[in-house]
């Protein structure tokens, strides 16, 4: 690496610049608009128009994004977090997806089948018993359905891609969203923490504020991350956690709070009104004894490549 570097600096070289985030999201509408000049034909039931115009939304407002009424968590998780920070790879990859039936983001290499692309999303939500406030969120979705759907075929979900509205899934490991980071191309480095590492305050702490640069995903067997055990489940971190010593317990692992705020879901379900929620983030606060943190939640770090 010193001879490399030095050779860079006899021939006056230097490592092209990041793209920031202002031009990524510049890029990603003039595709959009390019690529809505030439597309005709409606796919997914959904008109070319609507899905350019969900996606130049989304562009603006990862934080938008919403699961929906499928267990597709894990791949709402990487997605919004790409989004954040590229998404002009996430519109390519959801303009090809859209058009060919096909797309490839680094090694996620998709192909969806005739089967999915001739479900009647619309259909299937307008049949479901859904609140009206969560029907209209979801068809107002369909977008996002379509892209996720492209991750959720790559990283082999228990669940099918169409068919009745489910729960999530309980199968899927913290392993399976480093592989999807890692697949994608765009992230330099995926960790999955140690449990020791966990316990480990100073690690624990300084994983977790990572989330200022990184993109920090927290997986967990936890009902909406609260006290009742119920289905695994991906969400993203949205800012540094806080730490609340209590007391004076020999071990402050059992008592020390960590209070944290994540983004999940899109919006508010009805069935979570008790948790703290911010609609600017669509992010939820929960919070729960550092013990209790570090043997019931898995923690992704996924470092973004400068490119």
């Amino acid at each position: 690496m010193d001879i490399i570097k030095s050779l860079k600096q006899l021939a006056d070289w230097d490592d092209p610049p990041a793209v920031s985030i202002d031009q990524r999201r510049a890029g990603a509408k003039a595709a959009i608009e390019g690529w809505l000049r030439t597309q005709t034909v409606t796919q997914y039931k959904l008109a070319p128009d609507k899905f350019a115009e969900r996606l130049r939304f989304l562009v603006d407002s990862p934080h938008a994004l919403r699961q929906g009424a499928y267990g597709w968590c894990l791949s709402a998780a990487f997605m919004q977090s790409a989004l954040c920070r590229f998404p002009d790879e996430i519109v390519k990859f959801g303009l090809d997806l859209y058009t060919n039936g096909e797309a490839v983001l680094g090694d996620i290499d998709v192909t969806m089948s005739d089967a999915f692309r001739a479900f009647d999303y619309p259909a299937e939500i307008q049949a479901a018993d859904l609140p009206p406030r969560n029907r209209d969120l979801y068809l107002a979705a369909h977008a996002d359905w379509v892209v996720m759907a492209g991750f959720q075929e790559d990283v082999s979900s228990l669940v099918t891609l169409t068919g009745a509205i489910h729960d999530p899934p309980g199968g899927f490991t913290a392993g399976t969203l480093v592989d999807l980071f890692q697949d994608s191309g765009l992230y330099a480095d995926v960790t999955d923490m140690w449990l020791a590492d966990k316990r480990d305050r100073q690690k624990l702490v300084e994983a977790l504020n990572k989330c200022r640069t990184h993109d920090v995903c927290l997986v967990s067997d936890m009902n909406r991350f609260g006290p009742a055990a119920s289905v695994r489940h991906a969400v993203r971190l949205v800012a540094p956690p806080v730490f609340t010593a209590n007391g004076n317990s020999g071990n402050p692992a059992d008592t020390e709070t960590i209070t944290f705020q994540y983004w999940s879901w899109g919006f508010q379900p009805s069935g979570a009104e008790g948790l703290p929620f911010d609609p600017e983030r669509n992010a939820f606060t929960f919070s729960m004894t550092r013990r209790q943190f570090a043997a019931n939640v898995d923690i992704v770090v996924a470092e973004p490549k400068p490119i």
